[in-house]
C-alpha cells in the first residue's frame, strides 16, 4: 500500500537583500512541508508574482524599497482570495506587531528566529490563521487594550525635528514658511523634505502626506486648529523674548 503524499504548503518570500532572501528559500526548500513557489525583493514584486502564482503562506519583510510590507498587507486585504501573512523582520517592537496584526497579518516573526521556528509558524498560520509566539500573543494583549494603535515612528526612524517637519509639510505649509518656523533656511528644508521622501520612498508631496496619515503619522487638522497652534507658538515666543528683556540690566538714570 502506498503511503499518501502529503501536499506541501506553497510559500513565497518576500525580502530586499538579495543573499538573505535567496539563503532561506534554500533552508525552507529542504523542508519537508513548504514549497518555496516564487521569492520577491518587493512588494510590486510579489504582487506581480500573486498574478501568475497560487500560494498559501506569505513570508514578509516590512522594510523594502518601492512597495513596503505595511503597503503589502493592506494591498492584499482587496483580494478575494488572500494567501496567510506572516511579518518576518528585524524590529522587535510590540507597537509595531500590533500595527502589523490590525492592518491583516497573521502572524509577526522575528528574523533571529531558528529555522524550527519559522516552520512551525507557516503551518501554524497555514492550519489554523495565526501563530501565538511570544511577540504576537504580546501584541494581541496591545490589541485588545488598544484597539486602534499606532507607531510614531515605525517602520520608519524619524527624529523628532524630522517628525516636525512631517506635520508642517503635512499642514500645508511651504517650504519658505517652514523655514521659519523651524529657524533654519529654506534651502535647508528642501534639503530635509528630499531626505523624508527618500525615507518615505514617495516621488510626490501629496503621497508623503498620505504615507504619513496611513502609518498613523500625522492625524489631518482644521485650519482652525493649526491657526490657534500658531497663535500660540507666537504667544509663547513673545513671552520668552520679554522675560529675556525683563533680565537685562540697564544703567541707572542720573
Amino acid at each position: 500500500m502506498k503511503s499518501k503524499r502529503v501536499k506541501k504548503i506553497r510559500l513565497a518570500l518576500v525580502d530586499d537583500h538579495h543573499v538573505v532572501r535567496k539563503a532561506l528559500c534554500k533552508m525552507l526548500s529542504d523542508l519537508p512541508t513548504v514549497k518555496v513557489v516564487f521569492d520577491a525583493a518587493d512588494g510590486k514584486q510579489f504582487l506581480e508574482g500573486l498574478a501568475l502564482h497560487q500560494i498559501d503562506v506569505v513570508l514578509l519583510d516590512l522594510e523594502m524599497p518601492i512597495m513596503n510590507g505595511w503597503q503589502t498587507i493592506k494591498a492584499l486585504q482587496e483580494f478575494a482570495f488572500k494567501p496567510k501573512i506572516i511579518v518576518l523582520t528585524m524590529h522587535a517592537d510590540h507597537s509595531v506587531a500590533a500595527e502589523m496584526l490590525h492592518a491583516g497579518a497573521d502572524a509577526y516573526l522575528l528574523k533571529e528566529c531558528s529555522i524550527d521556528e519559522m516552520q512551525q509558524a507557516i503551518e501554524q498560520v497555514h492550519q489554523n490563521g495565526r501563530f501565538d509566539n511570544a511577540m504576537s500573543q504580546q501584541a494581541r494583549e496591545l490589541l485588545d487594550s488598544k484597539p486602534n494603535p499606532s507607531i510614531p515612528t515605525a517602520p520608519f526612524e524619524l527624529s523628532e525635528r524630522q517628525l516636525k517637519l512631517l506635520h508642517l509639510i503635512c499642514d500645508g505649509f511651504t517650504s519658505m514658511q517652514i523655514s521659519d518656523q523651524m529657524a533654519t533656511s529654506k534651502k535647508n528644508i528642501d534639503r530635509m523634505r528630499t531626505q523624508l521622501m527618500k525615507k518615505f520612498d514617495v516621488s510626490s508631496g501629496n503621497e508623503l502626506i498620505r504615507v504619513a496619515i496611513l502609518y498613523g503619522l500625522y492625524k489631518p487638522r482644521s485650519n482652525q486648529q493649526i491657526h490657534t497652534e500658531l497663535q500660540n507658538q507666537e504667544l509663547e515666543s513673545q513671552k520668552r523674548r520679554l522675560a529675556r528683556l525683563s533680565g537685562l540690566n540697564y544703567p541707572p538714570v542720573e
